[in-house]
């Protein structure tokens, strides 16, 4: 029994196979993951990498735009992208992308074992990962949810155990970050409000006799002011200098961005049944971030009607407030159902990954996961209908128009080919995208957009306002049709 009971995986190890789990309960399979073709851009951007051996500086693959100046904020993970497109085709994007998602599980459950009994915590990871799966694509974003997670579980490590060294990692860690994803600007954010927090909590205790409290606020708030500094200094470690910041800061808040056009930054919609995870975890998040403001755990109480506040506002946000409400709705369940005294550090620790027994399982789950996408499916490219794939081979030589979406599919198909406009919306600025909109609404206008443009091909959904617009003028003429798609050509 005492061998049988050595090879019994530990909870981590069942944390690390919950994405494979909801990968094909929740979500639809590895080809799930690349329901955005958005995916193929950041291929072919990383083979360009790969060939010139440098960070592009000017847009590749529009006409609307050539030579306009590009800020690629992810040109590491679109290099890793093509590295494994390479390697294993899109199966290998597939693959590492779940393996992300596994890692990232087992994080948040050592995470919420800081403050809770393992049961609780592996509950708790359970809730946080399958809220996070209304945005699962097989895009640079992900980087960012693992670590992000890192970050929570560096800092509750060592608010837990006072050791400076779980800070450490985290300016280099960074500079990986601001090369993989913009979400570092998310990890900034949060070590100013533990920065923060920590000195409220100093001013609060000014005028006690707590003397150890005191000195323990005082170290706190220098190695966190310290590491924040130093992860600051290290995003200026990307091809684009201060540009990129720029660049970010404008995206996010500038008064003009195209966010407002962007579906992920819209309010969630809670008849998708994938947010029904994260309907479930909007009462635990408030729940612990006002206990957090009733006893001046200011840093928890910010975070998490914070990030709430967030995640109601933009779906985009959800998977980040689930990441980082892990350790204060574990600490708030462990409090509610454990009847654990609160801030005080579990009694039963969890069986870790750290004997050799669970180091092999985790590993052999690990490694199941990722080459499942192998075996089971070759997971391919889509589009919102397999029809339109086909329409594209029907396209003749010219300047085309089409959506944003199938112009991503396009350039992964054919890079050559040069688009209108596709997903990077923050490349195009308004401007562009409002022409964009007004000929895919056909309002007053779009014929004098396209001559502008001296396009004279069109790729268009069948039911579309332009769509409709082309068949009703008498300078296009319709040259192909499926049951999804239009192909128009300029007479």
């Amino acid at each position: 029994m005492d061998v049988l009971f050595r090879w019994t995986p530990s909870l981590a190890s069942l944390a690390s196979v919950l994405p494979l789990v909801l990968l094909y309960w929740q979500v639809g399979g590895a080809s799930a993951l690349l329901s955005d073709p958005n995916t193929g851009v950041h291929v072919r951007t990383g083979e360009w990498i790969l060939v010139h051996r440098a960070a592009p500086k000017e847009d590749l693959f529009s006409f609307s735009i050539h030579g306009q100046a590009w800020c690629d904020w992810e040109w590491l993970s679109d290099t890793l992208y093509a590295l494994l497109y390479r390697w294993n085709g899109l199966a290998g994007i597939a693959g590492a992308s779940l393996a992300l998602l596994s890692g990232m599980a087992v994080v948040i459950y050592h995470t919420a074992c800081v403050y809770a009994r393992p049961a609780i915590a592996l509950a708790v990871t359970f809730l946080t990962v399958a809220a996070t799966t209304v945005h699962w694509l097989a895009r640079p974003h992900l980087f960012s949810w693992l670590l992000l997670a890192i970050f929570c579980w560096f800092f509750e490590k060592f608010r837990a155990t006072r050791r400076k060294a779980w800070l450490l990692p985290m300016p280099v860690l960074m500079m990986f970050w601001v090369n993989l994803h913009p979400g570092f600007v998310v990890g900034l954010a949060l070590l100013a409000m533990w920065f923060l927090g920590a000195v409220i909590a100093w001013i609060r205790n000014v005028g006690q006799e707590n003397v150890p409290r005191a000195k323990q606020l005082r170290e706190s708030i220098f190695w966190l002011g310290l590491i924040g500094l130093a992860c600051l200094a290290t995003t200026l470690v990307n091809p684009y200098g201060v540009e990129l910041h720029r660049h970010v800061l404008w995206y996010l808040f500038s008064p003009s961005s195209v966010t407002t056009h962007v579906s992920e930054w819209l309010s969630p919609d809670f008849r998708n049944p994938r947010l029904y995870w994260f309907a479930l975890l909007v009462p635990a998040c408030a729940a612990a971030g006002f206990r957090s403001a009733t006893r001046a755990q200011s840093a928890w109480a910010a975070i998490s009607l914070g990030s709430l506040f967030l995640a109601l506002m933009a779906v985009r946000n959800v998977p980040l407030c689930a990441v980082l409400c892990a350790a204060p709705v574990a600490s708030f369940m462990e409090e509610t159902i454990g009847q654990r005294r609160p801030g005080l550090a579990p009694q039963a620790r969890p069986r870790a990954l750290t004997s050799a027994h669970n180091r092999i399982i985790a590993s052999c789950v690990l490694a199941v996961a990722g080459l499942s996408l192998s075996w089971v499916e070759q997971p391919q490219l889509a589009l919102d209908s397999a029809t339109a794939p086909a329409a594209a081979a029907h396209l003749r030589p010219g300047r085309l128009f089409t959506t944003d979406s199938w112009a991503d599919y396009l350039i992964f198909v054919d890079p050559s080919r040069r688009v209108f406009i596709d997903c990077r919306n923050d490349l195009y600025g308004p401007d562009l995208v409002d022409a964009y909109l007004r000929v895919m609404e056909a309002r007053p206008g779009w014929q004098d957009i396209l001559t502008k443009y001296s396009i004279s091909v069109a790729l268009v959904p069948r039911t579309s306002a332009i769509s409709a617009a082309l068949a009703a003028s008498t300078e296009w003429r319709l040259s192909y049709e499926n049951a999804t798609a239009r192909v128009f050509e300029r007479l």
